[in-house]
């Protein structure tokens, strides 16, 4: 064996074993293949996550054993092409396969026969991905030129970036509550010295395909994660006593990315002065 032979290999056992798979499950209501509420709750969860890159993503429908044999195999079927529906509107991810397995026989005598039937109307996806952990140093930001200090004799239009916020995956909630919050009580005690001062806060987001205005938030089930983490920090600043007459809040999605910069380091927060 070459030792070029030997290296493919040994390159090529490295990626497959970065690789990992996930089985999800999603139910339906009785006779319906309209992903709920629970469905979503279940598929933004894990493909909200910023992490992961997908490979592959199988999905399967299946039914109970109510109905004829054709009518549930026309139904598992929906039920499969629904939730690739759903990844590829939300996700911009394209399952390649999805099939119609029809109903699932079951035992008639059964005493839990109902909880046997709601089990059964589901679709089940076989997920192959991989995971990058993204750490993230928010202090590398600290040299991009164009923001100020709350300590630089501020005026109209400065931006001062919000430091050592670090938000969790698709959610508004921070990995370390308490430097977060020993973070936003700077902008607090600024704000309690320079009474005339308004402020906008800014959400930005990293990381998301072109054909997405902005990220999804797991929580409001929305692709409006940059608004939802400005909304954060504005209700930390009302709940500390700012008026909320002198701050607006809005999400960029990822309209404004630094320049040359990591893409990760993209995910921010921060304040516009608006009137001194």
């Amino acid at each position: 064996m070459t030792k070029i032979t030997l290296f493919f290999l040994l390159f090529t056992g490295f990626i497959y074993s970065q690789e990992e798979q996930k089985s999800l499950t999603v139910y339906f209501n009785s006779n319906t293949f309209s992903i709920n509420l629970e469905a979503e709750t279940v598929l933004n969860s894990f493909f909200s996550d910023e992490e992961i890159t997908v490979s592959t993503i199988e999905i399967d429908g299946f039914c109970d054993d109510i109905g004829s044999l054709e009518s549930n195999k026309i139904l598992s079927l929906k039920r499969a092409n629904s939730v690739a529906e759903y990844l590829q509107d939300n996700f911009n991810l394209e399952a390649d396969s999805y099939e119609g397995k029809g109903e699932i026989e079951i035992n008639s005598s059964a005493e839990n026969i109902d909880e046997i039937r709601e089990k059964n109307r589901k679709s089940t996806l076989k997920i192959t991905f991989s995971k990058t952990p993204k750490k993230v140093d928010p202090t590398v930001l600290k040299t991009y030129s164009g923001y100020k200090k709350f300590e630089d004799d501020l005026k109209i239009g400065d931006k001062i970036l919000i430091e050592n916020i670090v938000f969790k995956g698709s959610l508004t909630h921070f990995v370390d509550e308490e430097i977060a919050e020993k973070e936003l009580s700077k902008i607090v005690k600024y704000l309690t010295d320079n009474v005339s001062i308004n402020i906008e806060i800014e959400g930005h987001v990293c990381c998301i395909s072109k054909s997405f205005s902005d990220a999804r938030d797991i929580e409001s089930g929305k692709n409006n994660l940059s608004e939802t983490r400005a909304k954060k920090i504005y209700d930390f600043l009302i709940s500390k006593g700012i008026s909320k007459n002198r701050m607006t809040f809005t999400g960029y999605g990822r309209q404004f990315p630094i320049p040359n910069t990591d893409e990760m380091l993209n995910k921010r927060v921060e304040i516009l002065i608006v009137k001194i």
